[in-house]
């Protein structure tokens, strides 16, 4: 892959002598930092669904095949032109190491591989599981795959992102459960009662949460240090807690009791890899960001509004967007405008349109640094309506000098 400050800088001079040489990825990594020729596009290729692009591809074959994600990664990246075209594998959560501790992974050929069955059911269960010391299994072909996309395509950005350490224990422990052990240990910790306390014990074990996490959290680290050893480029590294957000859980509750296990794994990985939390809105966003530690981060990945409530049409609420746009624009930053595939496939073409016009004028305008990416594609999708988006952001989005 190339250098990507390496890219950044030349991008820079180019998009001050001659904006309409800049590339693709030139575009994107210039909107990081000022405003380009226009609005940059994005599309993460993991989510594109595989028949959509070839009938030979399902995910079953592509859960035993490095050579056919790299394949597949390369006919997406031929058919939509976006400015950067990333996430090269579609092995589904498997890609985190956990299926090499115990998580049980249903592999289907037209459905992504989910975990359906999870290793840690008792404190005795935490005690086995051993941070792993080399690379094997699934999360080997993930590295691989991610390292030689990285050699094969140095046009795109295939920055290395994986779970950290609540997203972790979630596969370990299941979803429904580890909720219920947080709350569990949250009761036990806070009461001061020795009744209180001894009365919640009796719901379960409060320790359970906290070995989890530590668990999670040496196995995060080890997931990033594994990945450097195996000659993945980590500029750009991300360890993502996406499930711990709300309604799962409260801001509160994860800057008090999560956030110090996320710190410790940038700490151990010497600062350099980003934290990951998504804001559930702008006002939520514009808390966040006085928080010392959380909003350095947010300052990163949390311009997006990717879990922000939405329309029954799949829409981020547009009320979002004044309020968004002006924060970004007060904190210099770049807005993440994800369009998710629900109303990709649903709306009509025109609406569709309005929707990329409006966001895009509204940049523009007011002189916003803003993307556009596409949050997936999704079975029954008309593919012409892709095309429309881009003509529409290479029509709307285009800045004044």
């Amino acid at each position: 892959m190339a250098n990507l400050l390496v890219t950044m800088l030349k991008a820079a001079l180019k998009g001050k002598l001659n904006p309409a040489a800049l590339t693709g990825l030139e575009r994107f990594m210039l909107a990081q930092i000022t405003i380009p020729d226009r609005v940059p596009t994005f599309l993460a290729a993991t989510n594109v669904e595989p028949g959509l692009i070839d009938k030979k591809y399902n995910y079953k074959v592509l859960s035993e095949s490095s050579e056919a994600n790299l394949e597949l990664f390369a006919k997406v990246k031929e058919k939509f032109p976006f400015d950067v075209v990333s996430v090269p594998t579609w092995l589904g959560l498997m890609i985190t190491g956990t299926t090499e501790l115990g998580v049980q992974f249903t592999i289907e050929e037209e459905r992504v591989p989910y975990a359906c069955a999870h290793p840690i059911h008792a404190m005795q269960d935490v005690e086995k599981i051993k941070p792993f010391t080399q690379p094997s299994g699934y999360f080997k072909m993930a590295l691989d795959i991610n390292r030689e996309a990285q050699r094969r395509f140095p046009d795109t950005m295939i920055p290395f992102t994986n779970d950290g350490p609540w997203d972790l224990a979630m596969l370990l422990r299941g979803d429904k459960l580890l909720p219920m052990d947080f709350r569990l240990y949250k009761d036990y910790t806070e009461a001061t009662d020795p009744l209180r306390k001894e009365k919640i014990k009796k719901h379960g074990d409060p320790e359970l949460w906290p070995a989890i996490m530590e668990l999670t959290t040496q196995i995060s680290i080890q997931i990033f240090t594994l990945a450097k050893q195996y000659g993945i480029n980590m500029l750009g590294a991300t360890v993502v807690d996406q499930f711990a957000t709300k309604p799962v859980l409260g801001t509160d509750d994860f800057i008090k009791y999560v956030l110090p296990y996320c710190q410790r794994v940038s700490t151990a990985l010497g600062g350099k890899v980003g934290m990951g939390y998504f804001a559930t809105s702008p006002q939520e966003l514009e808390q966040l960001l006085s928080h010392p530690i959380l909003g350095k981060s947010l300052l990163i990945s949390g311009f997006t509004n990717y879990i922000f409530p939405t329309t029954p049409e799949g829409l981020t609420l547009p009320e979002c967007d004044e309020p968004m746009l002006a924060l970004t624009k007060k904190n210099n930053r770049t807005y993440n405008y994800m369009v998710h595939a629900k109303f990709i496939r649903d709306a009509t073409g025109q609406q569709l349109e309005e929707v990329i016009k409006r966001i895009c004028l509204m940049a523009t305008q007011t002189q916003t640094r803003l993307s556009i990416s596409v949050g997936a594609i999704a079975p029954g999708t008309d593919l012409q309506k892709i095309d429309a988006l881009l003509n529409c952001v290479h029509t709307y989005g285009r800045y004044s000098k």
